[in-house]
């Protein structure tokens, strides 16, 4: 939309501008006339820029901010704690390996092949994913600016996970590759260091995900998200009624 924006906004300047050219050789009085012409013409140009400006801004998918943060340097390494059931997963951990203005690729490698819970959900995994070892070895990218994260898990266009700053009640939508609609919101945001994340309390933003009733293995996803660390947990309520959660812990940040 803002490129089209762009593409309507340029011959209207181009054809504002010719006013002033055209009438640089007449009287004062005719100059005066092709600015009464210009002005109008000029607040229409600039309309469409503010428009456009607007709109994207308060794209709910649209997401701003410095891109050069300490959690998306390349080299920063986060440990995985991973539950499933009641067993946790003893080796997981992620490494950011590039960062293309925000859109940040982590290299992750965990290990699903210690308890019987862990190696069901092993099985669900493409073998793609999987190195000899039979453990997750994969890159992924989300898109991580000191304004919010967003994701491509469901779409090769990016989705709001979170904005710090959106308050509770707050929607982000989107179109998955199958035509589906998809909605996370805002659900809690208390502005007090009351979540627990290893030995501090934290301010977080709850996101949750209602999945259809189709899937087969989940019913719903819960993210929190701290404007420091990024994502810091994320839990999914299987069919059934068990859990599996993820704690992100960011090295050195």
């Amino acid at each position: 939309m803002k490129n089209k924006s762009k593409l309507l906004f340029l011959p209207i300047l181009l054809v504002a501008l010719s006013f002033i050219f055209n009438e640089s050789a007449t009287s004062n009085i005719g100059r005066n006339k092709s600015l009464l012409l210009f002005l109008p013409i000029l607040l229409v140009a600039l309309s469409f820029i503010f428009n456009a400006g607007c709109k994207k801004e308060n794209d709910a998918n649209f997401l701003g901010g410095e891109t050069n943060i300490p959690l998306t340097q390349v080299g920063v390494k986060s440990s995985l704690v991973i539950n499933i059931g009641n067993y946790y997963l003893p080796d997981a951990e992620m490494t950011v390996i590039s960062n293309d203005n925000g859109v940040v690729t982590y290299h992750a490698v965990i290990d699903l092949t210690g308890s019987d819970d862990s190696a069901l959900i092993a099985g669900l995994v493409p073998n793609e994913y999987k190195d000899a070892q039979g453990r997750i070895n994969t890159n992924f990218k989300f898109k991580i600016t000191s304004e919010g994260i967003q994701d491509y898990f469901q779409s090769d266009k990016p989705w709001t996970v979170v904005k710090y700053n959106d308050p509770v009640g707050t929607n982000y939508d989107i179109t998955n590759v199958h035509g589906d609609r998809m909605r996370r919101t805002v659900t809690e945001k208390t502005g007090t260091d009351d979540f627990p994340y290893g030995w501090l309390l934290i301010k977080t933003s709850k996101v949750e995900q209602n999945l259809d009733p189709s899937d087969n293995i989940a019913t719903k996803i819960t993210y929190r998200a701290n404007h420091r660390f990024g994502l810091v947990f994320m839990e999914v309520e299987l069919k059934g009624g068990a859990t599996a959660s993820i704690y992100v812990f960011p090295q050195g940040i």
